[in-house]
């Protein structure tokens, strides 16, 4: 669905936590290795970190000029992340 929400599912009991904060699609998202954190992408040319065992946004990154089109997480200990977009 094109409504801006992040929907992660509990593959157990069906329960479903919306992770809701972007005002453009959602391109792309990335779990931290510990699978406690995710970053997603937008077209709203933000990046956001969540907690996903509570549904918080932890923060914004901003700087890109345009869509961010898909978001990796590092293979270390996920504090780091890479992103890239339709910037010129």
């Amino acid at each position: 669905a094109n409504d801006n929400i992040v929907r992660i599912w509990n593959t157990d009991t069906s329960d479903c936590r919306e992770l809701v904060g972007h005002e453009g699609d959602v391109n792309s998202i990335a779990y931290s290795r510990d699978g406690i954190t995710l970053v997603s992408a937008s077209d709203d040319h933000t990046c956001r970190l969540w907690d996903v065992t509570n549904g918080t946004q932890l923060r914004i990154f901003r700087g890109a000029t345009a869509e961010v089109c898909h978001v990796v997480s590092s293979p270390n200990d996920g504090t780091v992340f890479a992103a890239v977009g339709e910037d010129h």
